[in-house]
């Protein structure tokens, strides 16, 4: 026996969710119950370690500071957004003029092989600009590495 599939009306709309509003500055979710892991580790790191902005952050977040605890948190956690963000853009800036790492080490290869000749460079100065090659690429990595985590 076959049964008719009705058609889905269209008349109901998808149903949106509606942004909750907490009562204190940075709060993102619901006070978490009172046995919960995150709850008992981010509370007790507060109290061994009070200079920590990690757990000031994820109290602040689930609603477990004071108001004026949450406020200077919220305002301390803002102007580190601030500066992340600063940072961001000036890694953008910084890698568009400089040249690719790739690029640049087989000009530097090319170089050393055609001055192979020359031996007043001595293996000292050779591994200092190798080091100094690893910082710059560091820093592109990095750059690199907080343009993926913030799209």
């Amino acid at each position: 026996m076959r049964t008719k599939k009705t058609p889905k009306s269209d008349s109901k709309a998808p149903k949106s969710r509606e942004k909750k509003v907490y009562p204190l500055p940075g709060q993102k979710h619901d006070v978490p119950e009172e046995r919960e892991p995150l709850r008992i580790f981010y509370g007790s790191l507060s109290q061994q370690i009070p200079s920590s902005e990690m757990a000031e952050f994820w109290l602040m977040e689930h609603g477990l500071l004071p108001m004026g605890r949450a406020k200077k948190a919220f305002e301390k956690k803002q102007q580190k957004q601030k500066q992340l963000r600063a940072n961001l853009s000036l890694c953008a800036t910084k890698s568009e003029f400089k040249e690719p790492t790739n690029l640049k080490n087989a000009r530097e290869k090319a170089q050393k092989s055609s001055s192979s000749d020359d031996s007043d460079k001595s293996d000292n100065n050779d591994e200092e600009e190798e080091e100094d090659d690893d910082h710059e690429n560091d820093d592109e990595v990095l750059c690199q590495k907080r343009r993926k985590t913030s799209s």
